[in-house]
């Protein structure tokens, strides 16, 4: 995905990875769009300047947002979409969803937006069981924009462990994302300590008075 995006400008970048957030979170298509390698890569393109670190996370959450808030829509004006979502993501898979928001909607509504293709199918199927739209926004919302802004954060300070933490993160989701954070955060401490110490002995050298004995 960074070999995609990087042939853009920054905004162009923006809004292509925009475009792929909504349709991943908002669309049936989306089962099959990488949303949170989008947002890993959106966050790696901001760290290398190509734009605000701030512009990529605002963008990054609120496309994710949207597009929960579009399918919960959907899910609310079903017409042939409940025969089309079982073609997509499969019988079984629906009915598992199905038996997790019962009873637990509020729960699953949150936790939903952390994984890929859950992502795609609880706000639908939420909308169809029946809970409203205010307690959907009310769970989903806030942890939509944590993940955005998580995610590329953490795509653009992972520096050189950038594709371990994209590998991670594909792997086991967002409750990764504090341990992925850590790390990245060590490593930067730890090449801020290395340059700062390599900083006071170039001082150190540089301020010996020569010795004329």
């Amino acid at each position: 995905m960074t070999e995609f995006l990087a042939g853009f400008p920054g905004l162009l970048a923006l809004a292509v990875a925009a475009a792929v957030l909504f349709a991943e979170s908002g669309l049936l298509i989306g089962v099959f769009l990488p949303g949170s390698g989008t947002v890993l890569a959106l966050g790696w393109l901001a760290g290398h300047g190509a734009l605000p670190v701030w512009a990529a996370a605002l963008g990054a959450s609120a496309a994710t947002v949207l597009g929960c808030q579009h399918g919960f829509y959907r899910g609310s004006h079903p017409g042939a979409l409940n025969r089309r979502l079982v073609e997509r993501v499969g019988e079984a898979r629906v009915k598992r969803v199905e038996s997790a928001l019962d009873g637990r909607a509020g729960r699953t509504a949150a936790i939903s937006q952390c994984f890929a293709v859950v992502r795609t199918l609880v706000p639908r199927l939420a909308a169809r069981s029946g809970m409203s739209h205010v307690r959907f926004t009310a769970c989903n919302t806030p942890v939509g924009l944590l993940w955005g802004t998580g995610l590329t954060l953490l795509g653009a300070y992972s520096g050189d462990a950038y594709d371990h933490v994209r590998t991670t993160v594909g792997l086991l989701g967002l409750p990764v994302l504090a341990l992925a954070a850590v790390v990245v955060a060590l490593l930067w401490w730890s090449r801020r300590r290395r340059d700062f110490n390599g900083s006071r002995v170039s001082d150190l050298n540089g301020n010996q008075e020569p010795d004329f004995h």
